[in-house]
């Protein structure tokens, strides 16, 4: 009996303490997207500027220059 529930222990540790470290996890972070004025691809809206009032993205904004 004792060695069942020793048995029953390590089990129950292995699966509630070990394996979620191994599991995969869901990022649920949501990302928002704008368009680029110019050359109208999504980036980031962090990455995004504002200039005139439009979203433009770094890129475009460094062959205006």
């Amino acid at each position: 009996m004792g060695k069942i529930l020793i048995l029953i222990l390590i089990c129950a540790f292995c699966y509630f303490l070990i394996l979620p470290k191994f599991r995969t996890k869901k990022d649920n972070k949501i990302q928002n997207f704008v368009e680029c004025d110019k050359c109208n691809t999504f980036v980031d809206i962090k990455e995004a500027i504002i200039k005139n009032q439009k979203y433009i993205c770094k890129d475009c904004l460094k062959r205006d220059r």
